[in-house]
């Protein structure tokens, strides 16, 4: 039976089984957005999924809500409900800003009861989603991450892959009061139950992305053909930039360019890339519109994703879609996208492990042993949107029983 068709009936219409009247699923997803990021991509398409099934969707934010204004005017169009913070909150400080929030959040909501809450991401702030739920409701925080530190500004050149750590008491009180986790991959279920000691359900769902990727053709290539390695992402040093640039000089690639796409807040990895006297072979393009994205993609022979912090890498998702091999760092989803898969491979977030993945990748590329419709294959097959997107209406439009 067609879940998603079920729920577009009319709040007035009745149920074929018992007469009553049948109500729309309502959830309510708090975040904390910004105009680029994996969470943010996620937060959106999920929203219009669910919108476009006939739930009532309400997003919360109660720090910021710049979720870029395409995306915004897209999901009100829609009927998504946005719940933004008090502006003048902003000129306060972070406890005070919250509370201005809340009580904002409180007075639009009313009386207003939801089926879900959902919390996104990091944060200890989810657990008062509980106010707004209807009896037999269910609180619901998804995890992003896989429990490693996210203090990306941190990370340093010579940094490795750290591993999962407990997260503060504030964090492990807030999961305690969860009826059950959306957690992003494999790795992250199991530091949720070995490391952070959940008891609660954990539903392993990744997120959403969805990217309409151009039909992948085979390349070939030889000793004179100059690769166009990518790293596409909002950048910094938690994407394990500032190692890249140090390597880059001592790489053994053959005829190669450099290629970064993705918000470069106040210049500074480009910066760095001029200090070390790189200009001539590496290419900051900024920001650009997601609609280019899978011609940018297809445009490259390699993406990579060297960052330590990601839970599921939605960049390496978008390579494979498009087909685009790719090289990355053993983090969150590693296994799933690069387990038995010869044109993707996982190295060690250190300045070692991006010398060594790197070439050999270029030289997989350069011996004729990857494929881009062999990688486009196996997205389809494993990692596609419309298999993930059943997988939430399931446990949107279906409503886990997690209070038995």
């Amino acid at each position: 039976m067609n879940s998603t068709r079920i729920m577009r009936r009319s709040t007035t219409q009745e149920t074929r089984d018992s007469g009553t009247v049948a109500e729309k699923t309502s959830v309510l997803i708090q975040l904390n957005a910004s105009p680029h990021g994996g969470v943010e991509t996620h937060v959106y398409y999920l929203a219009g999924l669910l919108a476009e099934a006939g739930v009532n969707v309400i997003l919360l934010s109660l720090r910021q809500f710049a979720l870029n204004s395409e995306w915004t005017n897209d999901l009100l169009a829609r009927g998504v409900e946005i719940i933004r913070p008090p502006v003048l909150s902003k000129y306060f400080p972070g406890s005070i800003r919250l509370g201005l929030g809340a009580a904002s959040a409180m007075r639009r909501l009313g009386s207003r009861k939801v089926d879900f809450a959902v919390g996104q991401s990091h944060g200890g702030s989810y657990a008062w989603l509980r106010r707004f739920l209807r009896p037999g409701g269910v609180c619901v925080w998804q995890e992003l991450w896989y429990g490693v530190p996210t203090r990306a500004d941190r990370y340093g050149v010579n940094s490795t892959t750290p591993p999962p750590t407990r997260l503060s008491w504030r964090m492990r009180f807030m999961i305690s009061r969860m009826d059950c986790i959306l957690a992003p991959c494999q790795r992250a279920t199991k530091n949720l139950r070995d490391v952070q000691g959940v008891k609660a359900p954990i539903y392993e769902i990744a997120p959403l992305d969805k990217i309409a990727a151009l039909p992948a053709r085979d390349r070939v290539y030889d000793p004179e053909s100059t690769l166009r390695i990518g790293l596409v992402a909002r950048l910094g040093y938690g994407k394990g930039v500032a190692s890249l640039l140090k390597v880059w000089p001592t790489l053994n690639l053959g005829r190669a360019e450099l290629h970064f796409f993705g918000p470069d807040e106040a210049g500074r990895c480009e910066q760095l890339a001029r200090d070390k006297g790189l200009g001539r072979t590496i290419f900051f393009h900024g920001v650009f519109p997601r609609a280019e994205l899978p011609g940018i993609l297809d445009s490259l022979d390699l993406g990579l994703m060297l960052s330590f912090e990601e839970g599921y890498g939605l960049s390496v998702w978008e390579y494979m879609a498009c087909g685009l091999p790719f090289v990355m760092t053993d983090v969150g989803a590693s296994a799933e996208f690069t387990s038995q898969n010869p044109d993707g491979i996982c190295i060690p977030a250190s300045l070692e492990g991006i010398k060594t993945g790197l070439e050999l990748m270029a030289h997989r590329l350069r011996s004729g042993l990857t494929s881009r419709v062999r990688l486009q294959k196996l997205h389809s097959v494993a990692f596609s949107y419309e298999r993930t997107a059943q997988q939430y209406l399931d446990f949107f439009l279906k409503r886990p029983s997690v209070h038995e």
